[in-house]
């Protein structure tokens, strides 16, 4: 029984999104995470098919270098301005990745949609900040269009082993992008955790210039934490449905945009498969 019982989202300013994608960049090394998944979906997945459906597609980045990978990719985002963003960038790349704007949390909504995609081999969701509980939601949501043997794969973070050195439940720093567009153009981040035993909690304020004006905004992220030895049960799903596969902890990718003491595992569930 999944242990985090708390439902959350999380809604970013407007305006916002451009300036966290800068820090995204910087730290998320997506070629080396992207082909972890593609190793996993080849070593797990028993269709022949490489479509891939990614919830919470964001600005596009892991869909691009997913097409590079030959998938053919479709992405499904809730918000307007990171789908505005991400076709800008698909573009920019010139692959071939198709994004609607769809909450794939409202069933009918995600339904209208994927009649028009058809089933897919795949199902991702990767770093969007719902709750562990709308991972599960999401994932029953999408069951009736992954193909039989195909993959969902999504995230989970656990603490890693210092962390129980800490003496305080907070932690802060300060981070400093520049922008890959425009290389006189910086932000800053401030960012403060409040770590519990199942949520983490993080406050983070930009600075940043846009129109020759200095700007601030404050963001407010929410991560659910999920030991690791939990998470055969942290999705809300039927086993004889979805069979349980082996966990996967990144450890290929020398950074990543997790607060500090966390680190990052990979966890599938295979359609009408039994667990491996």
């Amino acid at each position: 029984m999944n242990k985090n019982k708390e439902r959350w989202e999380v809604s970013y300013p407007d305006g916002l999104i451009k300036v966290i994608d800068m820090f995204r960049v910087k730290y998320f090394q997506y070629p080396v995470f992207d082909s972890v998944i593609d190793k996993y979906i080849k070593k797990f997945s028993l269709t022949k098919g490489k479509r891939i459906c990614s919830l919470g597609s964001g600005t596009g980045h892991h869909e691009v270098e997913l097409a590079r990978l030959g998938y053919e990719v479709i992405g499904l985002e809730r918000n307007k301005e990171s789908v505005e963003i991400s076709r800008h960038y698909i573009d920019l790349c010139g692959v071939n990745v198709t994004v609607y704007e769809c909450d794939f949390l409202k069933k009918e909504e995600l339904d209208d949609v994927m009649e028009k995609v058809g089933e897919v081999d795949v199902c991702l969701l990767l770093l969007i900040p719902i709750s562990i509980k709308d991972y599960s939601l999401a994932a029953q949501n999408m069951s009736k269009w992954i193909c039989s043997g195909g993959l969902f794969i999504a995230d989970n973070f656990d603490y890693s082993e210092s962390y129980h050195l800490k003496k305080s439940n907070f932690e802060s720093n300060i981070e400093v992008v520049q922008s890959p567009n425009d290389k006189e153009n910086y932000a800053v981040r401030f960012n403060y955790y409040e770590y519990g035993s199942r949520i983490i909690k993080w406050d983070a304020v930009y600075l940043y210039e846009e129109n020759g004006k200095v700007c601030m905004k404050h963001d407010q992220d929410i991560l659910d934490v999920i030991p690791e030895d939990e998470s055969d049960s942290c999705l809300d799903l039927d086993e004889e449905e979805f069979g349980i596969l082996p966990n996967h902890k990144i450890e290929e990718c020398e950074e990543g945009l997790a607060p500090p003491y966390l680190y990052e595992y990979i966890i599938g569930r295979r359609k009408n498969g039994s667990s491996f």
